[in-house]
């Protein structure tokens, strides 16, 4: 099975990871394999699990929560095109290539879910609900994106450590103790 991962921040801006580990620790410590900056991030906010053939994402106690598809869960299994929401992150699952077609703008305005507040969670809809209603088209990741890192797009790298620094433009400094 080849699991990739289609990150998309708010702005727009993507980028595909290859999962070639069976655990990767989604979080904002720095020790996490795929790290998103933000202070709606846990330092260990959850993680995905390819195992037996399928794809699990697990919440890690997380203060904010995980969402699959804008519904917060504690532990899901994942299926091609579903839409993970991570603080100010969306990722989107593609398995063996399908789906094929993901634009980055529907990924987000699809699965972001809006903070209220430390513990609370509203869906975004941002576009109005034309825009998160509207069907997957072309589009995807950008080579020349400047979210990719050597590591990632290097296919002829075999590391098992993602360093993905998903720069949110929050100030990492700033981000409260947990």
């Amino acid at each position: 099975m080849n699991a990739t991962l289609l990150v998309v921040r708010a702005d727009g801006e993507s980028q595909e990871i290859v999962i070639r580990q069976d655990r990767v620790i989604v979080g904002r410590d720095k020790s996490a394999q795929l790290r998103v900056p933000a202070r709606s991030v846990s330092r260990q906010h959850c993680e995905f699990v390819s195992e037996d053939g399928r794809v699990v994402v697990r919440d890690l106690e997380s203060s904010n929560g995980t969402f699959v598809n804008r519904e917060r869960v504690h532990e899901a299994e994942l299926s091609p095109g579903d839409l993970v929401s991570v603080g100010p992150a969306v990722f989107a699952l593609r398995i063996d290539g399908v789906p094929s077609d993901l634009d980055p703008a529907d990924v987000h305005a699809r699965g972001s879910v809006e903070l209220a507040d430390d513990n609370a969670a509203q869906p975004s809809y941002p576009g109005g609900a034309a825009a998160a209603a509207a069907a997957l088209a072309g589009g995807g990741a950008a080579e020349d994106s400047d979210l990719a890192m050597d590591a990632l797009t290097d296919p002829s790298d075999d590391s098992s450590v993602l360093d993905f620094d998903f720069d949110l433009g929050d100030d990492e400094d700033e981000q409260p103790e947990l």
